[in-house]
This record gives C-alpha cells, sequence and structure tokens, in this order.
C-alpha cells in the first residue's frame, strides 16, 4: 500500500460520492470473490487442486486490489508487490505465533490447560496451512487493504480504526457459538490490533502475516477452536478448563478476556511506535 499520510493520498482529494462508491462497492466486489474462491475449494475433491486453487485465489485477490486502487484512485499500491513485503509477512508470522504460544502459555501456568500430541495428518495440515493464506488475504483484503484504508486516508487513524475494528467484530458474531462477547473480544484483539499493524508498516503483508499465523497456531497448532469452528487436524489435541471468561470456552481463546487485553497492549504498542515514526 502506499503512505498513509492522509495528505498525500488520492484517497483524501476524492469526491465524496465517488469515495463513498469505491467503498461500497469494493465491500460488495471483494466479500463476493472471496466467497467464491472459498466455495472452489471446497467442491474440489482432489488434495492438490485444493492447494493451487488456494494459493491463486489467495493471489488473484490480492491483484484485484491492485487493479482496483488502480482503477479508482489512479495508483498502484506497490508496496504489496516490493522488496519489504516478505519481511513484513515474517514479523506478522512472529507475532502471530507467539501471541498464541503465550496465550498457552498463561493457560497452562494457571492451570487451565492439558493437551497431548494429535498424530496429525500432514496432508490436512499442509491443506489448513494454505487455506488460513486464503482466510487471511481476503479479509485483510477487505477490512485492512479497502475498509481501514479508505477511512484512515480521508478521515485519520483513529475512526478508521473504530470503524474497521467494530465491523470485523460484528461480521465474526454469525460463527458458531459466537455471542455479544465474542465478537467484542475479536473487535479489541484482532480488529484493533491488525488495523494497528497496517498503520504502522504501511504494508498490507504484516496484518496478513499476524492473521495467517494467527489461524494456523490457534487451530492446527494447540488444536483449539478457531472462531467457533473446527479447524481439523492439529500437531496438539488441547483443552482449557475454568472460567469461560478467562479461557473463551468452546468458541476458543479469541474469547478470552486474555487475548483481548493482550491484543490490545500490541495494538498500543504498534500505535505508538507509528506515531512516534511520525514525529521523528
Amino acid at each position: 500500500m502506499e503512505s498513509n499520510q492522509e495528505s498525500q493520498s488520492p484517497v483524501a482529494a476524492m469526491r465524496l460520492w465517488k469515495w463513498s462508491l469505491e467503498l461500497l462497492l469494493g465491500i460488495v466486489v471483494f466479500f463476493t470473490a472471496y466467497g467464491f474462491c472459498q466455495g472452489i475449494g471446497f467442491v474440489l475433491e482432489n488434495t492438490w487442486l485444493k492447494y493451487i486453487s488456494y494459493v491463486v485465489a489467495s493471489a488473484l485477490i490480492v491483484c484485484l486490489l491492485l487493479a482496483w486502487s488502480r482503477l479508482f484512485e489512479k495508483k498502484w499500491p506497490l508496496q504489496l508487490v516490493d522488496r519489504q513485503a516478505f519481511l513484513y509477512l515474517s514479523q506478522g508470522w512472529i507475532v502471530g505465533v507467539l501471541f498464541f504460544c503465550s496465550i498457552t502459555l498463561i493457560f497452562a501456568v494457571c492451570g487451565c490447560y492439558s493437551g497431548s500430541f494429535g498424530y496429525p495428518q500432514w496432508g490436512n495440515i499442509c491443506l489448513s496451512f494454505i487455506s488460513f493464506l486464503l482466510v487471511a488475504c481476503g479479509e485483510e483484503v477487505i477490512f485492512r487493504g479497502l475498509l481501514y484504508r479508505m477511512i484512515s486516508e480521508r478521515f485519520g487513524m483513529w475512526l478508521a480504526l473504530t470503524v474497521s475494528s467494530l465491523f470485523f467484530g460484528i461480521v465474526h458474531i454469525f460463527n458458531p457459538g459466537a455471542s455479544l462477547w465474542s465478537s467484542i473480544a475479536i473487535a479489541i484483539e484482532a480488529g484493533l490490533l491488525l488495523g494497528a499493524a497496517y498503520q504502522y508498516s504501511g504494508s498490507l503483508w504484516l496484518p496478513i502475516g499476524i492473521h495467517w499465523a494467527w489461524n494456523f497456531t490457534q487451530g492446527n497448532v494447540f488444536g483449539f477452536a478457531v472462531s467457533g469452528g473446527d479447524s481439523g487436524d492439529s500437531f496438539f489435541v488441547s483443552s482449557a478448563t475454568g472460567p469461560e471468561l478467562f479461557t473463551g470456552g468452546a468458541f476458543g481463546p479469541e474469547a478470552s478476556i486474555l487475548a483481548a487485553v493482550l491484543g490490545a497492549l500490541i495494538s498500543a504498542f504498534y500505535i505508538r511506535m507509528y506515531l512516534k515514526k511520525q514525529k521523528g
């Protein structure tokens, strides 16, 4: 993506009707494209075709954002294809992995965690790994690459963080076992964190990396429910016992107040680093 400085963005100079059209139409188009790409993976029976479809679909959604920005804003968001992309993706993976390792460790220290080796099938692990790439690319393009970016570049960071986080939490209320609290927790720990990570880096690859590693580590490493759903095989079969507010209950650790607090702290760190960078 290009610089987050609103004064330099063509989004800030758009007429309001054109800005609204790009945002609303974009949400419809990208949600439709994302759903279509996921649907193809579900109907395919051959595992290798599933691998290929998820990788190709992830690339196509990112390319669609490139074309969309060029069409409406007359610019190419070159940060999506520059040399720092892999660096930010790697940093995101480190943050996402450490996030759920920390939560699991705290559960264990508090006597709320039990787990055993899950003897997973490697084919299923690899399939989940690739499918979560599509989830990360699809959702980050929609919520950060489109919704967050357009609000931020026109109205500023704080409104963008608020709106995109709330919207991200709301869409997860339709997940299995979801509640008002689980949606609020996701808005804080994930919506706020991913928006702050994007604002700090100016690159969509940092939140993509966090999101990708977040889902895979939570579901396929530790075997927790991912946003209320079963992610399939995992390296460990885990269970968390204790107060539901602390463990997240059946919805998984994403509904844990611990995750909300930790996500808020990392978000504050990214926001502080961004503000410091702006002053510098």
